[in-house]
């Protein structure tokens, strides 16, 4: 499918991120600080699951586990975003800041639950003895390992072909001491909670 072919089919996506994009370029011209053009950047690796997801769903190809595993790679950055909130406590324009986030924070979600719903269905077409509600909550939790890899070790999703070895160790250190690294289990089980509930709260 061609570039445009997508954006016309998701023409409202399309609008609601320039919406986004249009709020940091509008802080960059009051305050001349393009700090948050990070923004930017998140909400375009939120969109890779959502196209490969897209991609999965309309063709069934030899290369299903590979774009899959790019899609289940990529995902956490769907939910990262919520972390950014973060950067509210330290901002000069808290208010505005922090409903410049959330709205962000709003599209990559559902950005991420949509990929979600459209590889959900190839899967349970490929693995129809499997629980939908099982592989949502393995793949959330996954999410939320990632998301604290992300936030507090600043490990990206391109790390794992640049910087493997580093990235399996600190990730075998934390399966071989899990008492001594309470916390990446403590923030890996409340945030995917958190996801679940999102999820849960939709379909009501």
């Amino acid at each position: 499918m061609k570039i445009s072919q997508h954006i016309i089919n998701n023409k409202e996506l399309v609008g609601a991120g320039g919406f986004c994009c249009s709020l940091v370029v509008l802080r960059w011209c009051l305050t001349l600080d393009y700090y948050y053009f990070f923004l930017i950047w998140n909400l375009f690796l939120a969109g890779v699951p959502f196209l490969i997801s897209q991609y999965l769903e309309t063709r069934n190809n030899r290369f299903f586990y590979t774009f899959f595993g790019l899609w289940l790679l990529f995902l956490p950055n769907s939910f990262y975003v919520i972390t950014d909130l973060i950067h509210v406590k330290t901002s000069q324009l808290p208010v505005y800041d922090a409903i410049m986030i959330s709205l962000f924070a709003l599209l990559c979600l559902y950005l991420g639950f949509s990929s979600m719903q459209k590889t959900g269905r190839v899967l349970s077409l490929k693995f129809q003895n499997i629980s939908k509600l099982f592989l949502d909550i393995l793949i959330l939790f996954l999410c939320s390992f990632g998301i604290y890899l992300g936030r507090f070790l600043r490990y990206n999703s391109w790390d794992i072909l640049k910087n493997p070895f580093n990235l399996a160790q600190d990730c075998f250190n934390f399966v071989r001491f899990p008492v001594e690294h309470f916390h990446v289990w403590f923030f890996t089980f409340g945030f995917g909670i958190l996801l679940m509930a999102f999820i849960l709260f939709s379909k009501n």
